[in-house]
């Protein structure tokens, strides 16, 4: 399955972010069984993963007709991942292939397809599969989507072979698919930036620090920035801000900005607020703005009201700044709002601010309205 550009306005990131973890499953060591149809096992001691996949091929080009084969194997993920969904449980997952994408379906009633669940383990993650979609041309082999799946359910191959390859070191299938990751297409890379993201290695970090900075399309570095703030923690927070500091794109900038705010660091904050202070792009200025008022911390809130009270900024990013503010919760919100509508010098930040009050539920802000409206009687 192919993974969905990231857009960058707030409320979308944090959606197809979620929906790119619900759309990816997970697979439990010694449960292989669970492969059903046709299934071959090539779990050969002693030869490494890239011998594996040889193998499978040379296999399959003897063996098999058509263009399309799987591949499939164990490494050790970041995640703990789950299948749900109020489907017939005790029907296979069927794996086939649409041009050049893995289909895992599961039919019931009306409905087809699959939910996942997945979550960041506190203490490590678990054994995870990744099938692997090949496609042969002539003497040419190449990978065409790859899929990590939980064997815990079970997984019909009725169209195209799938030859099992057995536990895969962690760090050895990391290197394999840091390999294959340069000879890749654009969409498959972004489909390979979680997949390697998801080993439970430490090897991620600069992965995607070097890819965040590459020259890659804009949608493959988006896809390395999201995941690189992820981890959430200070070595990523530094990389974060040494990408941030060597880039030109407006757009790859904004997406840095938003993989800063996954951190809930007090250096996240800090940040956030130079780059609203100091950033020369109006455009940064206002996504750093949008994003510390979600924070709703002492520092974020002192931040943006210095934003509204410049008379030296652009107006534009002076609303932003209000916006923001009307997004904290009411009883913060709703004062530094009325004070602005009250003494800012800007009568379009003053009618900016009156606009959120209008959209509160309060009775502070009711008050105020029935001061402002008896007073021009």
């Amino acid at each position: 399955m192919k993974s969905k550009n990231i857009l960058i306005d707030g409320r979308v990131w944090m959606a197809v972010g979620l929906m790119i973890l619900l759309a990816v499953p997970v697979m439990k060591a010694g449960q292989e069984k669970s492969l059903n149809g046709k299934v071959f096992y090539l779990e050969q001691e002693g030869l490494s993963l890239a011998k594996k996949m040889e193998l499978a091929e040379n296999k399959f080009r003897k063996e098999e007709k058509g263009e399309i084969f799987f591949t499939g194997y164990i490494f050790q993920s970041r995640f703990e991942i789950d299948m749900n969904g109020d489907y017939d449980s005790q029907s296979p997952y069927e794996v086939s292939s649409r041009h050049d994408e893995i289909r895992i379906r599961r039919k019931s009633g009306r409905r087809e397809g699959f939910s996942m669940n997945s979550k960041k383990a506190d203490r490590g993650g678990e054994m995870t599969g990744l099938l692997i979609m090949h496609q042969i041309s002539g003497k040419k082999s190449d990978m065409m989507d790859m899929h990590i799946f939980d064997l815990d359910q079970a997984y019909e191959f009725k169209d195209e072979p799938v030859y099992w390859l057995g536990p895969a070191e962690t760090k050895e299938s990391f290197r394999f698919l840091e390999k294959k990751f340069e000879a890749a297409d654009s969409e498959l890379k972004e489909t390979m930036v979680f997949t390697l993201y998801s080993h439970d290695t430490s090897l991620s970090y600069d992965f995607l620090f070097k890819t965040a900075q590459g020259n890659d399309s804009d949608d493959v570095r988006k896809n390395a920035v999201f995941w690189l703030g992820n981890f959430k923690d200070q070595k990523s927070l530094d990389m974060l801000k040494r990408v941030f500091k060597n880039e030109n794109s407006t757009e790859l900038k904004k997406q840095v900005i938003f993989a800063i705010n996954l951190s809930d660091s007090d250096e996240a904050v800090e940040e956030l607020i130079k780059i609203a202070k100091q950033d020369s792009s109006g455009e940064v200025r206002k996504q750093a703005i949008f994003w510390l008022g979600q924070k709703a911390s002492q520092k974020s809130i002192q931040a943006l009201k210095g934003v509204v009270d410049e008379d030296d900024e652009d107006t534009e990013v002076r609303k932003s700044a209000v916006f923001a503010i009307s997004q904290l919760p009411s009883e913060k919100s709703v004062p530094i709002l009325i004070d602005i509508a009250k003494t800012n010098k800007s009568p379009t930040v003053r009618k900016q601010a009156i606009f959120w009050l209008g959209q509160e539920e309060s009775e502070e802000a009711l008050k105020f309205f029935e001061e402002i409206l008896l007073k021009k009687k």
